[in-house]
């Protein structure tokens, strides 16, 4: 079976064992809530220590009976997973049998309890964890069970939080990546519809992070925020050793994205063959995860491409100008970054470094099936292979050169 055929098995097992295990409780019934966080802290891994204070942080900003933050934890041992309650009197925490953060399942069955329990007006998703190749997410060192995934997948969280999304009666107003690497358009696009605005980081972010207390104490004050304001507040407190850049996207304008990219690509498209920038401050990367994985700042990328081939810079004039109007709601640059990213737009573009590395994702992100960005990065591992084909050719030369020499 696939992966996707086994996750749908997996949710609908869920959804059932849910209906009896978590029927309405009274704590559901009382439960009128402005905001829910819901934490979800995949740390079964070296990011264990920064755990409880995160924890701490969190519990200290909630000064509103309003507000309740829910921490699913996974931490370094095999005791199983740990649900914590955070309200502004109390903290509880379950112990719970599940080990593996890192199965879909595993995270469809924390969203449900959540909201079978804390009606609220509005939700926010929180991933906390390391960020790896384009694909891995949430990185679950030990699953607890052999042949456990240890990352879940962008595409197919897209797929659980947006189920879990059409069951609220409120609504999930932010989806964050606060995690490495993870602020790509395609990351982006393949949760579009898991809430209504997403945020993520084009490059490492650090741990633990420092601005939950005072995120809280403004939301508490003033709760009546949209995702777009909230994830701003989030930008605003976060200290500038913890991050690079953060940046915030409306969703409904990344279901725009397909027809607004494949106009940027379609003069590329139509050359022979494409010529790639020349040299290193083209394509200084913003993450990579060696050998064959790249991310690139999107607008850095697609200039470099169209100044290397002469093309007319029009539809790449117009894709910005919509980015930075429609797409992008949100954007800062680490006060210690900015000779660094200062100048990047706010999210990467994947760079796969051969073809293999390409096709491990066409068939799974949405981005692949609905533009033609895969048939752009095609001709670009094309023109990749020319170059290598010739690097191997001159080394060959070289070395046949010297060896003549020395005889």
């Amino acid at each position: 079976m696939t992966r996707s055929f086994c996750l749908a098995l997996a949710l609908i097992a869920a959804s059932l064992s849910g209906a009896q295990a978590q029927a309405p409780s009274k704590e559901r019934a009382a439960a009128d809530y402005e905001w829910v966080f819901h934490y979800y802290m995949a740390y079964d891994n070296n990011l264990e220590k920064c755990g409880q204070p995160i924890i701490k942080m969190l519990k200290q900003g909630i000064t509103s009976d309003k507000v309740v933050v829910v921490v699913t934890a996974d931490f370094r041992n095999d005791e199983g997973m740990q649900r914590y309650i955070l309200t502004k009197d109390d903290q509880k925490m379950t112990q719970l049998s599940e080990e593996g953060c890192a199965e879909e399942e595993v995270l469809a069955a924390e969203l449900e309890w959540v909201s079978n329990h804390f009606s609220a007006k509005r939700y926010a998703v929180v991933f906390l964890n390391h960020g790896g190749r384009l694909g891995e997410m949430s990185y679950d060192e030990r699953p607890g069970k052999k042949g456990g995934q240890k990352w879940l997948f962008p595409p197919e969280v897209g797929t659980v939080m947006t189920k879990w999304r059409k069951s609220l009666a409120g609504e999930c107003e932010l989806f964050f990546y606060q995690q490495c690497g993870k602020g790509t358009l395609e990351n982006y696009h393949a949760v579009k519809d898991a809430a209504k605005f997403v945020m993520g980081s084009q490059t490492v972010v650090g741990a633990p992070n420092y601005y939950y207390t005072k995120f809280l104490k403004d939301v508490c004050a003033t709760p009546d925020l949209t995702g777009k304001e909230i994830a701003a507040l989030i930008t605003k407190h976060e200290t500038p050793n913890m991050f690079t850049t953060y940046s915030t996207f409306d969703c409904e304008a990344l279901g725009d994205l397909p027809q607004k990219l494949d106009a940027v690509l379609k003069p590329l498209l139509a050359l022979e063959t494409v010529k790639l920038p020349r040299g290193r401050k083209d394509f200084r990367p913003c993450f990579d995860f060696k050998p064959d994985e790249t991310m690139f700042d999107a607008f850095a990328f697609l200039d470099g491409m169209y100044a290397a081939n002469g093309v007319d810079t029009a539809p790449l004039e117009s894709f910005k100008a919509w980015s930075k109007e429609t797409l992008m709601t949100g954007h800062r640059v680490s006060e210690q970054q900015v000779e660094k990213a200062g100048g990047w737009c706010g999210y990467s573009l994947y760079f796969p470094m051969t073809r293999r590395a390409l096709t491990r994702y066409t068939e799974s992100y949405p981005i692949y099936r609905e533009t033609q960005l895969d048939e752009f990065l095609h001709k670009v591992i094309d023109t990749l292979d020319v170059l290598r084909k010739k690097l191997v050719e001159r080394r060959r030369a070289a070395a046949k050169k010297a060896g003549a020499g020395k005889r």
